[in-house]
This record gives structure tokens, C-alpha cells and sequence, in this order.
């Protein structure tokens, strides 16, 4: 399935993509803001394997302003790909197995995450 080489490519493929730091971390940014990074290893309840008891290494975090945008995606979505946690919770991040996601739903996410983050005038340059 994806790999992070496959998120560097898609995110890099749009508008005026730039890497930078978002708490701590490498992120891709639109407009000043992060709107999809790797996420470390935590242990925050929901992003545990329940199999191994160990912090999931493989998740993304996908940046939704608006609410409705967030709970859509998540409505649409299969859990067991693409999920919000608890430290979440009244917040913008939806989190998704990378390695449990194809080209198609990566590229995507990765879109709509860049366009609801770019500024308007970057997203009036959105692909297709």
C-alpha cells in the first residue's frame, strides 16, 4: 500500500507545498500551515495495536478545519483506515494508516486535507 515516499510525492504535487516543522515534526505546508505529516508513535488511547499493545508507527495526520469536512471523511471512511482518537476530540485531525492506504484514497485525503488548509488563493490553483 502507500509508503512515505508515496505521501512525499503526492503532497509535494500540489500548490505551493513547502516542508517545514509542525510540533516538532516534519510536515507539509500550505500557506504557513501543516496540512498532512507523519505522526511518532504515541501511546493515545485508539492508536494502539490491539494485537501487540504497541503505538501504531504508520499513521498520518490529515488537517480538517471545518468540522463537517472532518466528520465527513470520517463517516466515508473505513475505520480501520481512516479514524479520529480521542486526543482529538472538538479538534481538526483525522488520523490514517498509511500503509493501509492505496495510491487513490492517499492522493485524495492528501487533496482535500490542502484544500480545506490552502488560503484562497492557492486553492483557486487546485489540480483538475
Amino acid at each position: 500500500m502507500a509508503t512515505p515516499e508515496d505521501l512525499d510525492r503526492c503532497a509535494r504535487s500540489l500548490p505551493e507545498v513547502a516542508v517545514g516543522p509542525y510540533w516538532g515534526q516534519p510536515a507539509y505546508l500550505v500557506g504557513g500551515k501543516a496540512f498532512v505529516w507523519q505522526r511518532p508513535p504515541r501511546r493515545d488511547e485508539g492508536a494502539i495495536d490491539p494485537e501487540t499493545g504497541m503505538p501504531f508507527a504508520d499513521l498520518i495526520v490529515l488537517r480538517f478545519p471545518e468540522r463537517a469536512e472532518r466528520e465527513a471523511i470520517l463517516a466515508t471512511s473505513d475505520p480501520e483506515v481512516v479514524f479520529a482518537i480521542p486526543h482529538f476530540r472538538g479538534g481538526f485531525g483525522v488520523l490514517a494508516h498509511l500503509d493501509r492506504l492505496s495510491d487513490d484514497l492517499l492522493e485524495e485525503l492528501v487533496e482535500r486535507a490542502w484544500l480545506a488548509t490552502a488560503p484562497p488563493p492557492v486553492r483557486r490553483r487546485a489540480p483538475g
